[in-house]
Order: structure tokens, then C-alpha cells, then sequence
């Protein structure tokens, strides 16, 4: 299945959306169901940040999930999680990126998304047709004990990115504050989603599969298609 996607800058938007409501249990089918639907003819490449994503991050279990129903998921391995060198990173994601034959959804978490929202503000991510971007490290402003290990990411780009993204904050994040969140979403065009208070959304998060993450990901699969399809001049919503 090929799928065609007009992604120029021009066609994004800056949205807000309110705070998820955690569906009910019976309703948690529906979205995975909805969310494979919206992924056929993709694949997803997952951006794992700071020290990596254990078993239980939501990354992993959205891996080992979309896998299991047929989705292509590519995850970036990277040589030296702990002391991470932008360069490194990059190298690794871009040839992670590479070895897709099909268009690209990067999954990205914390200096994950940092290291994607910087690659592609500066030299592009050819195959990459959107990003979903979880609590990117606010490295410019964070000064928490681990700052010295991720100084090497700086500057946060101010541009907007080259695709269509989804930027999902928590609203008790120690690495990136509710404003900050607000500001870096309007320089990169991207969608807001409050999260609710999830902490930072990373290996101690305790969200299992994270339904409200995949809801929003469905948002932004669908938003493509819909752009695929949409006359030229326009510019269609994320549902």
C-alpha cells in the first residue's frame, strides 16, 4: 500500500488540545483498533531518549503491540545510551530512518524527541512524514541533575519542522514545564496534547499500553491521510 503525502511546512497547523479523558476499559479496543487502522501502510520508527526505554515504557509495549498486528516498527539502538553524543544519535537515527520502505512515523520520547525535532529542523528526515514527540527534554532550560549529559543536544530548534507533528506534554513534567511546552509546540507548528499529570512519561511512568498516547498518535495518522487527499491550499484538522 503506498500513500502519498504533501507535507510542506504550509500546510501545518498550531492547535491546543484539552487534557485527555482516559477511556474506559471497554472503550481501550476500540482505540487500538482504530489506531491499526490508521497506521496501515506505515511505519513507525521508535526514538527512544536518556538511558533508553525498558520493557515496561510505553515504547516498548506499543513495539511489541503494533508488531504483533502486522504494523512496521523499526527502533533506534543506540551505541551509548548513557552518555549520549548528539552526533552519535543522529547517525544511528538516520539510519534507522534509511532502512524503511515505507513513509515514516517517528515515536519519539524526551531527548528522542529533542534529537528528532533537531535533525529534521536542520537538515530534513527524508521518508519522515510526521512525528509524534513525547515530553521532549527542555534542554535549554533544564538544569536537574542529569543537564550535563544532555547539554550536547542544545539548542532546541525555533523553527517549524518540516512535517506534521503531535508535541504530548504532561503537566507535571520536571524536564519541560506547561509553558515551554505551549512556546516550543508554536515554533515548530506543532499539535499540542496535554497529557494530564503523567510525570515525565518515561520508564517509571506506569501507563502500560497508554491509551491516551494512542489516540493522539490515531489523531495524527489520520490527519495525514486526510492531507493526502485534501485540495490543494487547504489545510485539514487533526481529529
Amino acid at each position: 500500500m503506498s500513500l502519498l503525502l504533501r507535507t510542506h511546512p504550509d500546510l501545518m497547523h498550531t492547535a491546543v488540545i484539552p487534557s485527555c479523558v482516559p477511556p474506559a476499559p471497554e472503550q481501550s479496543a476500540t482505540v487500538e483498533n482504530a489506531l491499526l487502522q490508521a497506521l496501515a501502510g506505515l511505519a513507525i520508527v521508535i526514538v527512544p531518549g536518556l538511558d533508553g526505554s525498558g520493557p515496561h515504557h510505553w515504547q516498548s509495549r506499543w513495539e511489541l503491540f503494533l508488531r504483533q498486528h502486522g504494523i512496521t516498527v523499526h527502533r533506534v539502538q543506540q551505541n551509548n545510551w548513557a552518555r549520549p553524543t548528539y552526533q552519535d544519535w543522529k547517525a544511528q537515527l538516520q539510519r534507522t530512518v534509511r532502512t524503511c520502505h515505507q513513509p515514516v512515523i517517528l515515536v519519539a520520547h524526551s531527548l528522542g524527541a529533542v534529537l528528532s525535532a533537531r535533525m529534521a529542523s536542520e537538515q530534513g528526515l527524508d521518508g519522515v512524514v510526521a512525528a509524534f514527540l513525547v515530553a521532549p527534554a527542555d534542554i535549554d532550560h533544564y538544569h536537574g541533575p542529569d543537564s550535563g549529559r544532555v547539554a550536547g543536544f542544545a539548542p532546541l530548534p525555533v523553527t517549524p519542522l518540516p512535517f506534521p507533528a503531535v508535541l504530548m506534554a504532561s503537566q507535571d513534567d520536571e524536564w519541560l514545564s506547561m509553558p515551554r511546552a505551549h512556546t516550543l509546540a508554536t515554533q515548530w507548528q506543532a499539535t499540542l496534547v496535554n497529557a494530564g499529570t503523567v510525570g515525565h512519561i518515561g520508564n517509571h511512568a506506569h501507563v502500560g499500553l497508554w491509551p491516551d498516547g494512542m489516540l493522539a498518535l490515531d489523531g495524527l495518522a489520520r490527519s495525514l491521510r486526510l492531507r493526502a487527499t485534501a485540495p490543494t491550499g487547504t489545510t485539514p484538522h487533526l481529529s
